[in-house]
């Protein structure tokens, strides 16, 4: 789709690359790419390829659309194009028909230098291609509106009508190509408006979250962290983020944690996959050695499946910007502190008691307009932010203590 003025989602630096770019893929847009007909598209069992260059989060909230696409088309096919590290997303989810891995140079953090990342950017990009050619698809949906889109394969593959952001470029290669509002805006209204053109309409209020995961018991559960299962339920705290300037520090942590000991008879499971996790465990440790008996640590030791499954069975969690946030309010009351975080585009989409405190000047007076979803802004995460916290979490606390 060429002729509406195009808004780069990018510094000049890049814009200015991508108006470049976009010259040359108008030109061959308008060329042999526009002389590729496969057809309309089937509205009674369409094949849909969704595709993502995403880390866990995003691909988290992509699946929330596969039931708005089922309830519309009972019949559809869904496919992924994502990065191999969203599998653990998809696994078991059943609306997913298959999944196919491109794992993308700009959104890759494995741990592999430049040069692997690039290496292993055009092999799973050949292979994706390979995989995904003999396939005629009704639409392709690419939800990427920042960086790292998909675009560049649509040559490559068989799609009737293609539906995408074009403000990283290669828009000439869609049918649909949208742009982003001038007003901040959920991502997952973003996402939203890529389902218009299939005739999909619904609202961020109206949508219900899910991750799908194997039921597991409370039994099952405390044996993985060697522990028998305790009288009072946990409450989880997930102190990492993949961005490590959304991190706070370990003293405010642990100020945090000691507060929660002394305040409540909860059991306290810190969750993580890095050593910074077991050094906040092991601080709260040494600071409370009478509470040793409710300190948990379960770093390297659970799955996205059993966070989940936790979270079901918790008191309450506390997290930053980062995918346990996603997981665990769906499970659980949850705080969430959101330092150098991104504001309304990525606040969870909950289905229990939900605080955002968060210090995004441009999201100060948003919110989402869910049942049980508030935020608040903040200019610094001080000790008067672990005060209100805490009155969040006795106003949580008392409720559920007293409703049973």
């Amino acid at each position: 789709m060429i002729g509406k003025p195009r808004k780069y989602c990018a510094p000049r630096r890049i814009a200015y690359p991508l108006q470049l770019l976009d010259i040359v893929v108008d030109w061959y847009a308008k060329g042999t790419y526009a002389r590729t007909n496969y057809g309309l598209p089937d509205t009674d069992r369409p094949s849909i390829l969704m595709m993502t260059s995403g880390h866990l989060g995003d691909a988290l909230i992509l699946s929330y659309v596969f039931p708005l696409i089922r309830r519309q088309y009972p019949d559809a096919w869904i496919d992924v194009l994502a990065g191999s590290w969203c599998d653990p997303i998809w696994k078991d989810n059943p609306y997913v028909r298959r999944v196919i891995h491109l794992n993308h140079v700009g959104t890759s953090r494995r741990p592999l230098s430049t040069v692997e990342k690039w290496q292993d950017f055009f092999q799973t990009t050949k292979s994706a291609i390979k995989a995904l050619r003999d396939t005629v698809y009704d639409y392709s949906i690419d939800i990427r509106f920042s960086d790292s889109p998909m675009h560049f394969v649509l040559p490559y593959l068989k799609v009737k009508h293609k539906i995408g952001y074009g403000t990283r470029g290669f828009g000439g290669l869609l049918n649909n190509e949208f742009f982003l509002p001038d007003e901040e805006i959920h991502n997952f209204d973003l996402i939203l408006k890529l389902l218009k053109p299939m005739g999909i309409e619904t609202s961020l209020q109206l949508v219900d979250p899910y991750f799908f995961h194997p039921p597991e018991s409370p039994d099952q559960l405390w044996a993985k962290l060697g522990r028998p299962v305790p009288a009072e339920k946990a409450i989880l705290i997930c102190p990492e983020s993949g961005a490590p300037v959304r991190m706070l520090s370990i003293d405010y942590w642990e100020q945090l944690a000691t507060r929660l000991l002394q305040e409540s008879p909860h059991p306290l499971i810190f969750s993580g996959q890095k050593a910074f996790t077991t050094e906040l465990y092991e601080r709260v440790l040494a600071t409370n050695p009478t509470a040793a008996n409710r300190l948990i640590s379960a770093v390297g030791k659970l799955t996205l499946q059993d966070i989940a499954s936790l979270s079901e069975q918790a008191q309450m969690a506390f997290t930053l910007d980062s995918l346990p946030m996603h997981l665990c309010c769906l499970g659980c009351p949850t705080l969430s502190f959101q330092k150098k975080g991104m504001g309304i585009q990525f606040f969870p989409i909950s289905s229990q008691p939900t605080l955002v405190i968060h210090d995004n000047a441009l999201s100060r007076s948003l919110t989402l307009d869910r049942q049980g979803f508030s935020s608040e802004y903040v200019t610094e995460f001080d000790e008067t932010v672990i005060e209100r916290a805490m009155q969040w979490f006795r106003t949580i606390d008392d409720y559920s203590r007293a409703s049973v």
